[in-house]
């Protein structure tokens, strides 16, 4: 199979998966997913620019250096995901993005889209690293769903 077909599913087949949640927790859930999502692309403009890694296969190019599959696929609905299980628990999301960004910045997904499918080379930054940095980043995203809240639901 082509590695952009692979990228392709990447990117689309988490958007189906949003069809098996409740349609007012992804309602609810979205904008820190966006949220999220943003922060991804700003760290892909860093990465590139500091060589953290180069891309060397892209599905839309005039996107680059942003990982499209990653950042506008799998990492915007997987935060939907957790945050509809999790949220309201701050030490059960935490626990959960520890295990979630490790598979995806570590193993096995690193391992696969680095090393078997050759989507991208890290050459700045370890992947431990990248891993301390999403865990990081899921700190701040947690506290932009709770003033999300605040604003959106007063009083609860």
């Amino acid at each position: 199979m082509s590695v952009k077909i692979i990228l392709w599913l990447i990117l689309i087949i988490p958007w189906l998966s949003l069809f098996l949640l409740n349609r007012k927790n992804v309602k609810r859930f979205m904008p820190v997913g966006i949220f999220a999502s943003f922060l991804m692309v700003l760290y892909n403009l860093i990465a590139y620019n500091l060589e953290h890694w180069v891309i060397n296969v892209s599905i839309i190019p005039a996107l680059n250096p942003a990982f499209v599959s990653g950042v506008l696929g799998a990492f915007l609905v997987v935060t939907i995901w957790i945050f509809t299980y999790t949220f309201g628990h701050f030490w059960k999301y935490l626990l959960v993005n520890v295990i979630a960004d490790f598979i995806f910045a570590v193993y096995p997904f690193h391992y696969i889209l680095q090393d078997v499918l050759g989507v991208y080379q890290l050459i700045g930054i370890s992947s431990l690293g990248r891993w301390c940095l999403f865990v990081i980043l899921s700190v701040f995203i947690y506290g932009y769903q709770l003033w999300q809240e605040e604003v959106l639901y007063p009083g609860n």
